[in-house]
Order: structure tokens, then sequence, then C-alpha cells
């Protein structure tokens, strides 16, 4: 693959572009720089001035992602955060387990769903979620009792 030859300032107009238009990760902006050809110094000098700046911020990512998918279950939740780039000690801090919380999401899901979705359905549907095994028993067995 050929090499483009655009200047820093061409790139950092990108990357701007780019983060205004939706929250990113490091991670993701350095490889969306590095796709528009960039040299890997030069995506990670324009990364570090959008860290600077505040533009770049992979803690407010976290935030932000945790706020807007609470139908993930913790396990997904932290997966995803780690594929986008997100370093593992601050997915650990910004990301904690809580059993109730997670059972508490995994009911609310259940009856978002209504009555008619089947048990095998729910299941599937939690696990695939990230949901563990004991939360998705423990939030059936809630939603069960709260509709007998």
């Amino acid at each position: 693959m050929a090499m483009k030859d655009e200047s820093h300032e061409s790139l950092t107009e990108y990357a701007t572009r780019l983060v205004y238009r939706s929250e990113l990760t490091r991670m993701q902006l350095k490889r969306k720089i590095l796709a528009r050809g960039a040299m890997e110094i030069a995506a990670d000098r324009i990364c570090d001035e959008m860290q600077e700046t505040g533009l770049i911020d992979d803690r407010r990512y976290c935030e932000l992602f945790v706020s807007t998918h609470r139908e993930l279950g913790f396990k997904r939740m932290r997966m995803e955060l780690l594929k986008r780039g997100v370093e593992r000690d601050l997915v650990d801090r910004m990301v904690p387990f809580d059993l109730e919380d997670e059972i508490e999401r995994a009911e609310e899901l259940i009856r978002h769903w209504g009555p008619e979705v089947d048990t095998k359905k729910t299941w599937g549907r939690l696990s695939r979620r990230g949901f563990t095994f004991s939360v998705i028993r423990e939030a059936i067995r809630r939603a069960c009792d709260s509709t007998s």
C-alpha cells in the first residue's frame, strides 16, 4: 500500500473532524489516522495533541459507554471497551462488578421484552449481552416472582 504524503496539519484537521463527529478512544483515532496513510509516529503525535487538549479522553469515553450501554452485562461491557483500546486498568476502575446492579439491569431487560418471551430465548438474549449464568438465573427468578 502506498503511503499518502499528508501534512501534519491536514491529518490533524482530519482527526479533529473525526472526534467532533463522535467520541473515540485513543486507539480508535490512531487506527483511523493510520488507515489514512500516516506514519505511526505522526499518528501518535496527533493523538498526544488531541489528548492534551481534551479532544480525546478514554476515561470520558468509558463513562459515556457505560451510561449508554446499560443493556450489556459486565462481561460484555468490559470486552467491548478493551476491544476499543481502553487500557485494562481504566476498564477495571470504570466498570466495577456490582452483582445487584447486574441482576437489576438483566431484570429490566426481561420486563422490557415482556412476559410473552420464553425462558430459553431470554437466556440466549441475556447471554449474548454478556450476563453471567448466575445473574441470568436470578433475574429470571425475580421476574417470574414479580409476575405471579
